[in-house]
């Protein structure tokens, strides 16, 4: 029987959009619900399934909190505090997070706000990829199977726990995909709150910055209509214009930061020969002579002083032409001169360089993860990135010295506001065990990942051909396409790292599940199924939607 339902569909209005009682499961009970503590009753009641769910992954990250409070570290993370306190933009990284912690952190001189809002961040991703699946059709089983990696994953809990920007950026991203995916054709509000939250991503994290385009091309293919495009493009440039106006304001350029040469230069770095280049004079300051198997992997090279083994002796160029001191690599004329290079270098050798991006990328999807027992080649999945007995203590620059006032400085700015152990967690047992043993299974494996890549692929090619009511993709191009730009974007960029893998898997479990969800100009996965159930024999009726 044919599906004359507009609900689901282009054009449809709010009212026939909104699923019906019919539509949810014990829709009828919700009837007449008025007040937050009924529906959520309520709604737990009906969702019990995925209720219990909910409630195992809190419990998990109230474990994590008990084993290792008040949060973990890495060596980012006093930069991210320093920002917060000091409010100027910082040439490394955009203050995205540091704003952030600004109001969640320094008022209250106490890290746990952070830690238990990073935690329902993460909470949150898992509900609302639930409750859009849900929306779309998909039964319980089959929408909460997409959360179970956001909400379990150890890696994600990691991070949670942890004082750097992935879980902030991961949320703002997902909630969007969210926005979007929620209608058909999404209002006008909805896609400037869309843009809000996708400009501010870019500035808590630089992989974001391809995010808006992305978006503004899928709802073009989605057919938002020009009034929703262009809400989604000024509100998702309006932060990113603030900021620059307020960068300049420090340092003279309009930009974001003063690193993308920096981490280009880093990036071709693995592969970059100089006989091959043939650069000018004034660049071949950057060249290596070292050979390029031992030369640090690109996530280190930027910040490391010497070669690898047994060139251990020799300084890396960085270091020859402006010395221990990072932020003399990060200058606007440093920046410029590592862009022209690693842009020649890219042009010269576009072989190499797609070969590097291409091993990266694949490393991504290997079932088992490359270990990093030293942090020494800087794939995210060192001691940094672990639950053990041993966390990272505050590095060296940050630590009181006799000798070096920029340290002492910037542990008097921390203590001030962390007090004087900065914050650091203490290990506590049997909890610190049970997380460790956790962590040693419960994670999302790379093959997994290329499997869910793959399923959500398979949901855009197979809506590839446009139909009348459902635009080419369906709704599985945007979650889809975002996941795959923050997997490849690292490793054109910057380099490979197992964490920021990690901010790929909401948007890729989404776009998997949305490929069995019901697409504009579909008939539901409900009433495909009724209809199979009647051609094979069983009498299911055909119920209209």
């Amino acid at each position: 029987m044919a599906d004359t339902t507009t609900r689901g569909q282009l054009g449809a209005d709010a009212a026939s959009e909104a699923p019906t009682d019919d539509a949810v499961p014990g829709g009828d009970r919700l009837r007449g619900v008025t007040s937050w503590p009924g529906r959520l009753r309520r709604t737990t009641r009906v969702h019990w399934q995925f209720s219990l769910v909910v409630a195992a992954a809190i419990l998990m990250r109230a474990v994590v909190l008990l084993a290792y409070p008040p949060i973990m570290w890495f060596n980012d993370s006093f930069n991210y505090v320093s920002d917060a306190i000091s409010f100027i933009p910082d040439e490394v990284r955009a203050n995205g997070y540091p704003f952030f912690l600004s109001l969640a952190l320094v008022p209250w001189h106490n890290v746990y706000p952070v830690a238990l809002l990073q935690a329902a961040m993460g909470m949150a991703m898992g509900i609302v990829i639930y409750a859009l699946l849900r929306h779309r059709g998909l039964p319980w089983w089959g929408a909460a199977l997409p959360a179970v990696p956001v909400l379990f994953d150890v890696f994600e809990l990691q991070l949670e726990h942890m004082i750097t920007a992935d879980t902030l950026f991961t949320f703002l991203v997902t909630v969007a995909l969210v926005l979007c995916c929620w209608r058909d054709r999404p209002s006008v509000t909805t896609m400037a709150v869309t843009g809000l939250l996708v400009g501010y991503a870019t500035l808590v994290r630089s992989v974001g910055e391809p995010l808006l385009i992305v978006f503004i091309l899928a709802m073009l293919i989605r057919r938002a209509g020009w009034r929703q495009l262009l809400a989604l493009t000024v509100a998702g440039v309006a932060p990113i214009a603030g900021y620059m106006i307020w960068f300049h304001g420090s340092y003279g350029k309009y930009a974001l930061t003063e690193s993308q040469g920096a981490f280009l230069y880093s990036r071709v770095s693995t592969f970059a020969e100089c006989s091959k280049i043939n650069p000018p004079a004034s660049l071949r300051f950057l060249c290596d002579p070292t050979p390029t198997y031992r030369r640090p992997p690109s996530q280190e090279y930027l910040w490391a002083n010497n070669e690898l083994w047994p060139d251990s002796n020799r300084e890396t160029p960085l270091m020859a032409a402006y010395g221990q001191d990072n932020a003399f690599r990060f200058t606007a004329h440093a920046s410029g001169q590592m862009t022209k290079f690693a842009e020649q270098a890219i042009l010269a050798q576009p072989g190499a360089y797609v070969r590097a991006v291409y091993n990266d990328v694949v490393h991504t999807f290997a079932w088992n993860r490359q270990p990093d027992p030293q942090n020494k080649i800087g794939n995210g999945n060192g001691p940094p990135f672990r639950f053990s007995n041993s966390p990272v203590k505050p590095p060296w620059w940050v630590e009181p010295t006799a000798t070096d006032q920029t340290a002492n400085a910037l542990h008097k700015q921390l203590a001030g506001a962390l007090g004087g152990r900065l914050a650091q967690p203490s290990v506590n047992h049997p909890w610190a065990g049970f997380v460790q043993g956790y962590q040693s299974g419960v994670y999302l494996p790379g093959s997994l990942l290329g499997l869910i890549v793959l399923i959500g692929a398979v949901g855009v090619i197979g809506r590839l051909r446009p139909r009348r009511g459902r635009p080419i993709g369906g709704i599985v191009l945007l979650p889809w396409l975002v996941g795959a730009v923050l997997i490849v974007f690292p490793p054109m960029t910057a380099g490979f790292s197992y964490r920021y893998v990690v901010a790929a898997v909401p948007a890729a479990c989404l776009a998997a599940g949305l490929a069995f969800a019901r697409q504009p100009g579909e008939r539901s996965v409900r009433a495909l199924t009724a209809d199979l159930g009647r051609y094979f024999g069983r009498g299911v009726p055909v119920k209209q939607e």
